[in-house]
């Protein structure tokens, strides 16, 4: 469960500001880009549990 925190900690902020540059980009409006944010940190959630396991079955360890 730490290893899943402390991955989520730094993918929720990466894919939102993704997904913020991309709605900048593309000059999407304010309430667009607060949605796309919002699914940056939604889907952060599936991709740091992924990774956490993989680094876990990778490592033999439980963290």
């Amino acid at each position: 469960m730490k290893l899943f925190l402390l991955i989520y900690v730094l993918a929720g902020p990466t894919l939102a500001g993704i997904l913020m540059t991309v709605a900048l980009a593309a000059r999407m409006s304010n309430s667009v880009m607060m949605w796309l944010i919002a699914a940056g940190f939604l889907i952060a959630i599936p991709v740091a549990w992924f990774v956490a396991r993989a680094i876990e079955n990778a490592t033999g360890k439980k963290a």
